[in-house]
C-alpha cells in the first residue's frame, strides 16, 4: 500500500464527533500519507488535513470534490443546480428539511436528519432519477448517483500518481463501501456496518477512533 484513505465521522471519531487522540497519532506515525473522505464540505476537509496532520489531497461531498494542496482550487466532479432544483422540490413536500453548509456546498446538499431518508428517496426517484439520497448517520446527503467515496478515490489517485488499489480504505458506513471497492485493502472499525464489515481485510475490535488507531497501527506492520 502507498498510502491510506481515511473516513473521518463514526471512524477517527466518535457519535458526538469528537476526535480520537489515538487515531492522530497513528496517522502521523505511519510512514504513508493519508488522505481524508467524507460528505463534508472541502473548507472543512483542509482544516481537519492541516490540524490532523494528513495529506494535503483530500475528498469531500461524498466524492464530489477533490483537492490537492491547501492552496489549490477544488475540483469538482458533479452539479450541484440539479441537487439545488431536488431540494427545493423537497423541502416543499417537507416543510422540516433543514439544510446544513449550502453556501459551502460545491456539488451535494446536506439536511439535518430530522426528516425519514425512505420518504426522500420514494418522491425523489420519481421526479430526480439521477440523484440519490445519502444517509451518514450524521446529516442526509442530496448527491449525484455518478459521484461516491469510490469515484473520489479513483479521482484523488489518479491526481496523485497513485493506482486506487495502492490505497488502504478506513472506514465504518455504507456510503465507505465503493471506497473499499476501489481500494486495494479495506479496514473497518469495530463500530462499522455489518455490510463494511463482511468486505473488510481487518475489523478492529475496538470503535470508533480507537478501533481506527487499532486497524492504522495494523496496517503498519503490513508495510
Amino acid at each position: 500500500m502507498k498510502a491510506v484513505v481515511a473516513d473521518i465521522d463514526g471512524t477517527l471519531t466518535d457519535m458526538q464527533r469528537r476526535i480520537s487522540v489515538e487515531a492522530i497519532m497513528a496517522i502521523r506515525k505511519l510512514p504513508i500519507p493519508v488522505v481524508l473522505a467524507s460528505g463534508n464540505v472541502i473548507c472543512f476537509m483542509r482544516a481537519a488535513s492541516k490540524l490532523i496532520g494528513a495529506s494535503e489531497a483530500m475528498i469531500g461531498e461524498n466524492g464530489g470534490v477533490v483537492q490537492i494542496g491547501y492552496d489549490s482550487r477544488p475540483v469538482v466532479f458533479a452539479d450541484i443546480e440539479e441537487c439545488r432544483r431536488a431540494a427545493a422540490f423537497l423541502q416543499r413536500r417537507f416543510p422540516g428539511l433543514e439544510q446544513l453548509d449550502a453556501r459551502y456546498r460545491l456539488s451535494e446538499l446536506a439536511f439535518r436528519r430530522t426528516v425519514d431518508a425512505n420518504e426522500l428517496r420514494a418522491a425523489l426517484d420519481r421526479e430526480y432519477p439521477a440523484l440519490e439520497v445519502v444517509d451518514t448517520k450524521f446529516a442526509l446527503h442530496l448527491k449525484h448517483k455518478s459521484v461516491n467515496k469510490g469515484t473520489g478515490l479513483v479521482n484523488v489517485a489518479s491526481m496523485m500518481g497513485f493506482k486506487p488499489e495502492e490505497f488502504a480504505a478506513i472506514g465504518d458506513s455504507a456510503n465507505d463501501l465503493p471506497m473499499f471497492e476501489a481500494a486495494g485493502l479495506g479496514l473497518a472499525v469495530g463500530n462499522a456496518v455489518p455490510e463494511l464489515k463482511d468486505v473488510a481485510d481487518y475489523v478492529a475490535v475496538k470503535p470508533y477512533g480507537e478501533g481506527a488507531a487499532e486497524a492504522l497501527c495494523w496496517l503498519a506492520r503490513q508495510l
